[in-house]
């Protein structure tokens, strides 16, 4: 990894460190919020492929822990972002394969097409996925084992609806706003191309 890999991860991951200070509480699922410091991560996923964005994300992680610490129960919920964003990162990866067959096929992909096919699939990777591994393994698993108790079962299913709506809301916000910046970005970056985010 080269010095400019080095500098760009630690831009991006510096910028979504500092972009956790804003929240928007969830009204739905107690001590949940939405953020956009997954955006920066989206953004780099697009622009530089899958190695910067997942690195930006460990990075990022890293950073929560030690700025803005959630005692036991943060040493799980964080690392659980990392699975929600890589399920994203494959429905963006696997929409692009797919837009890049259309195009070749059709012809020029509009933008407006491209991110509607890159939000349905991660949405639809996330919101389907996601909610599965909340309840089998946040709340089953690592929440009781990190907090030494048992959460009641009832609570839990209570909650599955409320896994299903944050995590495909989240999707339908962060990766458009990342695809927008992205395609900016990517007009002044020399850079491989790696998904649809350049004409």
């Amino acid at each position: 990894m080269n010095a400019r890999s080095i500098a760009v991860i630690a831009t991006f991951a510096a910028v979504a460190i500092a972009l956790n200070t804003i929240k928007i509480p969830t009204f739905y699922w107690p001590n949940m919020d939405y953020t956009i410091c997954d955006i920066p991560i989206v953004v780099a996923f697009l622009i530089y492929g899958f190695k910067i964005g997942l690195l930006v994300e460990v990075l990022h992680i890293a950073g929560q822990e030690i700025f803005f610490p959630e005692g036991l129960g943060g040493t799980v919920v964080y690392p659980m972002g990392l699975v929600a964003n890589l399920l994203m990162f494959f429905g963006i990866y696997l929409a692009s394969k797919f837009i890049a067959s259309r195009a070749a096929s059709e012809g020029q992909f509009g933008k407006k097409k491209t991110t509607v096919y890159l939000t349905a699939c991660a949405a639809a990777f996330r919101g389907g996925l996601m909610p599965i591994i909340d309840y089998g393994v946040l709340y089953h698993v690592l929440l009781p084992l990190v907090l030494g108790i048992a959460i009641p079962e009832a609570y839990i299913v209570a909650l599955v609806p409320s896994f299903v709506l944050y995590n495909v809301t989240s999707a339908f916000y962060v990766v458009p706003i990342a695809y927008v910046i992205a395609k900016r970005a990517s007009k002044y970056l020399r850079m491989e191309k790696h998904l649809p985010v350049q004409d």
